[in-house]
C-alpha cells in the first residue's frame, strides 16, 4: 500500500488535523510550508507554494498530495486581490504540474462550498478557477482527483478570524458580541476533528474524479450560533446587532451531511464541539 503523503499548508488550521489524521493511518507525511510544524514525526519542506523548482523536487516518490495552501481569509482578499489570484490558481498548477511530472496517484483538493454560489468574491472565484484546471489536468493527463468543497471549520488552533472563534474569545471575556446584519445568514459549522476525518476518504479509489461536499448536519443562523455560545459559556455579554455593517457579499448556506459518503459521518454536533473547542480556552 502506498503510505507517502505530501500536505501544502500542513502546519495550517485544517492542515495540522489532516497531518493528525493521516499520522494514525500510519501514513508517512511530509508538510510543505512557509511554518515549521510542532510534529516531529513528518519531513518539513519549508518554501512558497509558487517556486516551481521546490514544487516539483518535493513531490519526487510522493503518491498522494492534500493541497490546502492557499489564501482562505476573504476579509484579507479585498486587501491582496492580485496575491490571492496568484497564490490560489498558481500555486495549484504548480501542483498539479509536478504532479503530472512526478506520477502521483492523486490529487486532493481543499475547495469549499462557496464554489456553489457566487458569494465570497475572489476567494470563491480562485477556487472555482482551481477546480476547472483540476478537471481539466484529468482530461488531459489522466491525474486522479478528489476535490473536497469544505464548509466552516471550527475547533482548536484555528486563526482566530472566523466568527465562532471571535464570540468564544469575547463571551468569556464579557464581552458583547457583534453580529454583522440581521444575523439571519446561515453557516455549516463542521468541528475541525471531523473534516480531518472525512478528508481520509479522499484516499479511497471510490472517491476518484468526485466533488465531495464535507458538511455537518445543522446550518445555524449567526445569532443563534451567538446565543448559544453565551449559553455554553454562561457569559454575561449581550449581541449587538450592526445592521448597517452588514459583509459585503455574504454567504448563507443550505448544505448539510450526505449519508451515503463513502462511509464517513460527522461525530460532533455543534453543542458538543463548541464544548470541546471552549474547554482549551479556559
Amino acid at each position: 500500500m502506498s503510505k507517502n503523503v505530501l500536505v501544502t499548508g500542513g502546519c495550517g488550521f485544517i492542515g495540522s488535523y489532516v497531518v493528525d489524521a493521516l499520522i494514525k493511518k500510519k501514513y508517512k507525511v511530509t508538510i510543505f510550508d512557509l511554518i515549521k510544524p510542532k510534529r516531529k514525526d513528518v519531513k518539513f519542506i519549508k518554501g512558497s507554494i509558487l517556486n516551481k523548482k521546490l514544487v516539483i523536487s518535493s513531490l519526487k516518490n510522493i503518491d498522494f498530495i492534500f493541497h490546502l495552501a492557499a489564501v482562505s481569509d476573504i476579509n484579507k482578499v479585498k486587501k491582496i486581490p492580485s496575491e490571492t489570484i496568484e497564490t490560489n490558481i498558481m500555486g495549484t498548477t504548480n501542483f498539479l504540474e509536478a504532479s503530472r511530472k512526478n506520477k502521483v496517484k492523486k490529487f486532493i483538493f481543499a475547495s469549499s462550498v462557496y464554489s456553489y454560489g457566487n458569494s465570497g468574491n475572489l476567494y470563491t472565484t480562485s477556487k472555482i478557477a482551481s477546480e476547472l484546471i483540476i478537471k481539466n489536468y484529468s482530461l488531459l493527463f489522466n491525474l486522479d482527483y478528489t476535490i473536497f468543497r469544505y464548509t466552516t471549520a471550527y475547533g482548536p488552533r484555528n486563526r482566530s478570524v472566523d466568527a465562532t472563534s471571535i464570540f468564544v474569545e469575547r463571551a468569556l471575556k464579557n464581552i458583547n458580541l457583534l453580529v454583522f446584519g440581521d444575523g439571519s445568514q446561515k453557516r455549516n459549522y463542521l468541528y475541525v476533528k471531523d473534516l480531518a476525518a472525512g478528508s481520509m476518504i479522499g484516499l479511497q479509489k471510490k472517491t476518484k474524479n468526485k466533488i465531495i461536499t464535507l458538511a455537518s448536519k445543522q446550518n445555524i443562523k449567526i445569532i443563534n450560533l451567538a446565543r448559544t455560545i453565551l449559553k455554553l459559556t454562561k457569559s454575561k455579554s449581550k449581541i449587538i446587532l450592526k445592521n448597517n455593517n452588514k459583509r459585503v457579499d455574504d454567504f448563507t448556506s443550505n448544505y448539510s451531511y450526505d449519508k451515503n459518503l463513502f462511509g464517513w459521518k460527522p461525530k460532533y454536533n455543534l453543542d458538543l464541539g463548541l464544548k470541546e473547542y471552549i474547554k482549551t480556552k479556559l
